[in-house]
C-alpha cells in the first residue's frame, strides 16, 4: 500500500464503531494515521464526560491505542499553533497535521478548516465519510475485510456486517451504503429475479411483477426495479449491466428474510405429493 500520511482530529476518534473503523483501516495499510496528545485528550475527555466510558476505562483505550500505533504521536513545538489562520479552537489540530506531514485532516468539523488556511500547507479537510469513500473506491475489497473482520470481533453486543453497517451509517453514511451494495447487492438482485421467476405475475405494463407488503419487484428484459412501499421509491434499478442502488441496511434484512421464506415455500411445493 502507499504511503499516505492522515490526521486524524478528536472527533472522529470519539464514536466509538467509526474509530474502530478508521484505526483497523490504518492496521490494514491503507494510510498512515497521526494525532497529538492534545487530540487524544480532547477525544478521552469527551468519552468520559459524555458517560460513554470511564476515566479508567479511557485511559485504557488511550493506551491500546499508543501500543497499537507506537508511531503516531506527533508533538507541535511551542508557537505553531498560533501561526495558523484556521478556527482558534482547532488550530493545534492543523499545526499536527503540518508536523506530520498529512496530506488530510479527517474531522467532522469542516467549517474549522478552510482551504483558504490548509492550502499554503497543502492539506485539505475531509468528512470521515469522504475519506472512507475515498479508500473504498480504491481498495473495496481491502476495505470489505476491515468491515468483516470488525464484525467479527465484536461480541458486546455481537453484531452482523449488516448490523454493523447500520451503526456506521448514523457517521458515514455514503461509505456504510457502497459497503452495503458492494456486499449485498449481487444477493438482492439475485433474491428478486428468484422471486419473479417463480411467484411473478404478468405485469400492465409488459413483464413480470411481485406485489410484495413493503417492495414491488418488476422485470422486463434487461431491466429490472426494486421499489420501496414507504415512500423512498425505486432502490435499486438495473438496465443493460447498469445498476443505480439506494438500498439501506433494513433493506439488506428483508431480503435475507424473504429468501428464506420464498425457499421454504418452494421447497413445500416441491414436496407435495
Amino acid at each position: 500500500m502507499a504511503e499516505f500520511p492522515v490526521l486524524l482530529d478528536s472527533c472522529v476518534m470519539f464514536p466509538m464503531y467509526l474509530r474502530d473503523t478508521l484505526l483497523r483501516t490504518a492496521k490494514a495499510g491503507l494510510y498512515l494515521p497521526f494525532w497529538s496528545q492534545e487530540i487524544l485528550n480532547g477525544a478521552i475527555r469527551n468519552l468520559v464526560s459524555q458517560g460513554r466510558m470511564t476515566l479508567e476505562r479511557a485511559s485504557n483505550l488511550e493506551g491500546k491505542i499508543k501500543e497499537a500505533f507506537p508511531e503516531a504521536m506527533v508533538e507541535v513545538p511551542l508557537g505553531l499553533a498560533e501561526v495558523m489562520s484556521n478556527h482558534p479552537g482547532d488550530r493545534h489540530v492543523l499545526a499536527a497535521a503540518v508536523i506530520a506531514k498529512a496530506e488530510v485532516i479527517v474531522t467532522s468539523n469542516l467549517k474549522h478548516f478552510p482551504a483558504v488556511a490548509l492550502d499554503p500547507w497543502n492539506l485539505k479537510a475531509q468528512s470521515p465519510d469522504d475519506f472512507l469513500t475515498d479508500l473504498f473506491d480504491e481498495y473495496p475489497d481491502e476495505m470489505v475485510k476491515v468491515i468483516q473482520g470488525q464484525s467479527q470481533a465484536l461480541n458486546k453486543p455481537p453484531l452482523t456486517v449488516v448490523e454493523l453497517l447500520d451503526l456506521l451509517s448514523k457517521e458515514v453514511p455514503n461509505f456504510a451504503s457502497n459497503i452495503l451494495f458492494y456486499v449485498y447487492g449481487d444477493f438482492v438482485v439475485q433474491t428478486a429475479k428468484k422471486a419473479l421467476s417463480k411467484i411473478g405475475m404478468p405485469a400492465p405494463e409488459g413483464g413480470q411483477f411481485y406485489e410484495g407488503e413493503r417492495y414491488r419487484l418488476w422485470q422486463k428484459r434487461k431491466i429490472l426495479t426494486i421499489t420501496a412501499k414507504d415512500g423512498r421509491g425505486d432502490i435499486l434499478r438495473v438496465q443493460d449491466k447498469k445498476i443505480e442502488s439506494n438500498i439501506l441496511c433494513q433493506d439488506v434484512k428483508m431480503f435475507q428474510t424473504f429468501a428464506e421464506n420464498l425457499d421454504q415455500e418452494l421447497a413445500k411445493t416441491r414436496n407435495k405429493p
